[in-house]
């Protein structure tokens, strides 16, 4: 390796480094104090960080005192089908400075599939999270499948892939409530083995949602440690984060001890006013258990709404046999089921705290209110009101509920073992494509995180910066990014300290956030001065043993 500003004759030919980042302030991913710093690129990789560069570069970005750091890694998202569409880019995580998604998250992936189940795996994909993203029809059965297609065209961003325990239960046992029978177990741990030999970074559980709900803590624990034997990490939206949200921990502090695996706790939070408060509770629980010796870390969103479906307010009884037979069974509910909607509605704030999104054009009127409101205009209760909406919308209704506490918010936020995840999709701009309401942190997550962090004074620059880059690169055993350093690969972001904000709201979250100014991916600006370069250097990462 030369050294930085040294020209290099090969034959006779002069070579030059294909990119400096000149006059930056370095927070390297480390929780190192900031220093000013140029970094020197080639195909692909950071091969120098010096004080002062004052060779010659194919390419020099004089960034004049902002911020450079690694390329924030989103850690948890449902981003599955982002790489793989072909009509249009998703682009709300690249102009955020994202530059790494792992997807597969709550339970719900695209993959494992195959002929029997891929109907059915794809209705469970977009109904559970209500994608707008149009009758998506995907046919990869396999983490190899998603690589080689995006290999074909890459995309502009990396992804990581995890494997949904829903989506693996659906693939061998149908979606159906019940226990799994030994030999379907096995096939289980089977399907899991090969797709962590190809690469996946590890599975996830959705424990609110069916199938992955229907698994009991055995068999989570037999799929656990067929991670753990991979090195790789369990993902989990716990079966409460509300009234039962303590129980929710144990329960996986159980599945815990009994495989070795790495816990990764998703969006921990705090849902309902009864829960409100009790923040410093939960993370000392959790410290607890670290001192036992178990390897627990978490992701938070900086919102204080979440969003799911509005499929989430519906028991888990009701999916016995998938969403269609969820729908069936709504058409007509009966006492119990409305009852059992009721109660969890107010789990999560009540009628006025649901506000419908989307419902995919099939209920236009009901998109931008809540439950309350809905109930008065249909003349019916609220629980009616989104059995309704559910059958007119097929299942497929995206909801905010707005349920969490901002102090507790905050100090979940300051938590060193808790990384930065938006539960998001990369989405486009376009409003062609994107004529819904969704959540805001699609397309804010990480500038709304710096902001907030400046904002309330929560931590130094480093430690936020750590928190979306070196974290979850520890986290998920990456040991080539999520750091600037010489030989690691070059993903990097570039941003104004003072000026990153989120420019979002919930009812207008289609916004492009401020202060991101250049995002490097692979080494090529795929976002420079703000505006969308042609590049598109992004790929599947593998993770390995």
């Amino acid at each position: 390796m030369r050294k930085p500003g040294a020209k290099q004759l090969t034959g006779g030919v002069l070579v030059l480094y294909d990119l400096v980042i000149k006059n930056g302030i370095l927070a390297d991913g480390t929780r190192a104090k900031p220093k000013r710093a140029d970094i020197c690129i080639e195909d692909g990789v950071i091969v120098a960080v010096c004080e002062r560069f004052e060779g010659e570069a194919k390419q020099v970005l004089d960034v004049q005192g902002q911020i450079v750091a690694p390329g924030f890694i989103d850690i948890h998202t449902h981003s599955d089908a982002s790489p793989l569409i072909q009509d249009f880019e998703p682009q709300a995580k690249l102009f955020q400075g994202v530059t790494l998604e792992i997807t597969g998250n709550c339970g719900i992936s695209t993959i494992p599939s195959n002929d029997r189940y891929r109907e059915e795996i794809n209705r469970y994909y977009q109904g559970a999270l209500a994608v707008p993203m149009g009758a998506l029809e995907l046919r990869e059965d396999s983490v190899s499948d998603v690589a080689k297609r995006a290999e074909q065209a890459p995309p502009s961003i990396n992804y990581g892939m995890l494997i949904g325990h829903g989506t693996l239960r659906g693939s061998v046992m149908g979606f159906g409530l019940r226990d799994p029978e030994p030999a379907e177990l096995e096939q289980m741990e089977q399907v899991l083995d090969r797709e962590m030999e190809r690469g996946a970074f590890g599975m996830s559980l959705g424990l609110i949602y069916p199938p992955s709900s229907f698994g009991k803590l055995d068999e989570m624990a037999a799929l656990a440690k067929v991670v753990k034997r991979h090195n790789g990490i369990v993902s989990v939206h716990m079966r409460s984060e509300g009234p039962r949200i303590f129980e929710a921990v144990d329960e996986m502090l159980e599945m815990t001890r009994r495989s070795g695996v790495h816990l990764q706790i998703s969006h921990l939070k705090l849902m309902g006013k009864p829960q409100w408060g009790r923040a410093e509770e939960l993370l000392q629980k959790l410290e607890d258990a670290r001192a036992e010796g178990l390897t627990i870390t978490c992701d938070q969103y900086p919102y204080t709404a979440t969003s799911t479906s509005l499929t989430a307010l519906c028991p888990k009884w009701a999916f016995d046999g998938g969403v269609q037979r969820l729908v069936e069974r709504l058409v007509e509910p009966t006492p119990q089921l409305l009852s059992e909607i009721r109660a969890e509605m107010e789990n999560r704030g009540g009628a006025e705290a649901v506000m419908i999104v989307s419902t995919m054009d099939r209920m236009p009127e009901a998109n931008g209110r809540n439950l309350a409101e809905l109930s008065k205009l249909l003349g019916c209760p609220p629980e009616e009101a989104a059995a309704r909406c559910l059958v007119k919308s097929q299942g497929t209704v995206a909801c905010n509920y707005f349920c969490l506490n901002q102090e507790d918010m905050l100090r979940i936020m300051k938590d060193m073992r808790i990384a930065v995840g938006s539960d998001g999709v990369n989405y486009p701009f376009d409003s062609a494509v994107m004529d819904v309401k969704v959540h805001p942190r699609s397309y804010g997550t990480f500038p709304r995180f710096l902001q907030t962090v400046r904002e309330h004074r929560l931590m130094p620059l480093e430690d936020a910066v750590y928190k979306m880059t070196g974290l979850s690169a520890e986290i998920l055993g990456l040991t080539d990014r999520g750091v600037i350093a010489p030989g690691k690969a070059a993903d990097i972001t570039v941003f104004d300290e003072n000026a990153v904000e989120d420019r979002c709201t919930y009812l207008d979250s289609i916004q492009k956030p401020a202060g991101i100014t250049h995002v490097i991916v692979g080494g090529v600006p795929a976002l420079k001065n703000g505006e969308r370069t042609a590049s598109k250097s992004g790929k599947i990462l593998l993770h390995t043993t």
